[in-house]
């Protein structure tokens, strides 16, 4: 195999508004909530940062504003606050806010695959073990698509190298959300063909957010590493 080159990137790493659509969001409590983003996903993925020496690509501002991680026909492209704006306003967001990211990152993985690269693109969320009154026990969710076979190999050993150093961590695939579900790794499986692009999403429950130093994550970046060398071995 071709040498395993890891991008990650935080769509939901901030709840910030610009300045222009401030007026919008009366309720600013709603932006502290997980609908404004993914509480602790930016700590986790700068930590997986700086453990694989990488950078980490991140979406600045509240997905409130526009869900970068959907695509253009979802119905939640925009929330409440924002599908009542004018056609010319909705516009302004997907050419100003929505597309540059996702156009960028986009970029990014072609020049890795121009290298002569496979692509192992980690997206870093985070997700509310209460959503709106339904329990969720799932702790740890590795999310991929199940008919892409370098995905599944690949969440397969991740899955396996975690549950030796934490066997009793609720860790499933594809949960709380299915892996091959509207999204941004799904949109780009579209784009770049199977044994090119591995999509990836990490989701952590929002309750480690209050465990110090979530002494869990080093597990996960450990064997998120050791997946990668077996795969190329």
């Amino acid at each position: 195999m071709s040498d395993l080159v890891i991008l990650i990137t935080c769509e939901h790493a901030s709840n910030a508004v610009p300045a222009d659509y401030k007026t919008i969001f009366s309720n600013e409590a709603i932006l502290e909530t997980h609908e404004g983003w993914d509480p602790g996903a930016l700590d986790i993925a700068k930590e997986f940062g700086s453990f694989l020496e990488l950078p980490v690509h991140t979406y600045d501002y509240t997905r409130l504003l526009i869900e970068v991680n959907r695509s253009l026909d979802h119905p939640k492209l925009f929330s409440q606050w924002t599908d009542a704006l004018s056609d010319v306003d909705k516009t302004h967001l997907i050419e100003n806010y929505y597309l540059p990211y996702r156009q960028k990152i986009e970029s990014e993985i072609a020049k890795m695959l121009e290298a002569g690269n496979v692509v192992v693109h980690l997206s870093v969320h985070t997700f509310t073990p209460d959503f709106f009154g339904e329990k969720r026990e799932v702790e740890v969710g590795l999310l991929f698509d199940e008919y892409r076979r370098l995905e599944t190999e690949f969440c397969a050993l991740w899955h396996e190298l975690i549950l030796k150093s934490m066997p009793k961590l609720d860790l499933r695939f594809n949960e709380p959300y299915k892996g091959a579900d509207d999204g941004f790794t799904t949109y780009l499986r579209s784009k770049f063909p199977e044994g090119t692009y591995i999509g990836l999403e990490l989701e952590v429950s929002q309750k480690f957010n209050q465990i110090p130093n979530k002494k869990f994550i080093p597990t996960l970046m450990e064997s998120f590493a050791l997946s990668k060398a077996s795969m190329i071995g």
